[in-house]
Order: C-alpha cells, then sequence, then structure tokens
C-alpha cells in the first residue's frame, strides 16, 4: 500500500450518525453512549453547524455548570468544525488533526456528509501500516 496515495474516504466511518442540534445535553450524551460514539456531527435545519465530543459535553457539565436538560448542543458544540473531502491526502489531514489536537474531521463532497475520521480510524490506519511493514519485513 503506497502511503502516499492513501486517502481520508479509504478510512473513514461512513455515513455517520448526527445529531440534531435542539437536542439537550442528556439527550445528546445518552445517543452517543448508545451508538458507542465519541463524536457527532451537529445539524440543524438540514445543514451542519458543529461538532460535539463525549469529551465536551463532560467538560460543559463539570465546569461551565449549565442545566444539561435545558441546555441545546447547538449552543454548546463546538462551531466550524473541520471539514475535509474524501478524496483529501490522509497524510494533510492527519496532520491537521495533531496540529490542531482534534479528534475527528468531518467528511463530506459537495455539502453532502459522507463521514467522519476519527483518531480511532487513524489508529486503524496505523495498524494497517505496522501489519504490512512487518510482513515485508519478513
Amino acid at each position: 500500500m503506497r502511503r502516499s496515495q492513501l486517502t481520508v474516504g479509504q478510512f473513514m466511518t461512513r455515513n455517520p450518525s448526527v445529531i440534531d442540534g435542539g437536542l439537550n445535553l442528556v439527550d445528546t450524551y445518552t445517543r452517543m453512549f448508545q451508538l458507542q460514539v465519541r463524536h457527532l456531527p451537529v445539524y440543524s435545519q438540514g445543514h451542519l453547524v458543529g461538532i460535539v465530543s463525549d469529551r465536551d459535553i463532560g467538560h460543559i457539565l463539570a465546569v461551565q455548570g449549565l442545566d444539561p436538560q435545558h441546555t441545546t448542543i447547538e449552543s454548546v458544540c463546538t462551531p466550524d468544525p473541520y471539514v475535509c473531502d474524501p478524496d483529501s491526502p490522509l497524510a494533510g489531514v492527519v496532520a491537521d488533526m495533531s496540529e490542531r489536537k482534534i479528534g475527528a474531521a468531518i467528511v463530506m463532497r459537495d455539502g453532502r456528509l459522507e463521514g467522519i475520521f476519527t483518531v480511532v480510524d487513524a489508529l486503524e490506519v496505523l495498524l494497517v501500516l505496522l501489519n504490512d511493514e512487518t510482513r515485508a519485513a519478513v
């Protein structure tokens, strides 16, 4: 596998679940737990408005002291999330995520959500590359 030709689209999680920005923190966290995900794109009226992580929700509840039943996820999500195209070179996206210290990239084509690329996906890439190198060394 040629590393220079790897794209985000090859390793992203396709068709990710999304969350409606009008849901409260409790419902959002419950949904994330049920789906076993740590990041969700946040949509309002059919448009991407941000991203939320389970860590964001924990921080909000612990530090900001907001009422979780009456606080919408749109009001506390990270606006303008990092977005890339599925054809984006994997190395560039991973470098951007590392530099910005973010756990996920939203993958869109022509304004449509196609996937999400997370740190867990990046670890799966690393495992593939390490296995390829191990096989090549034997």
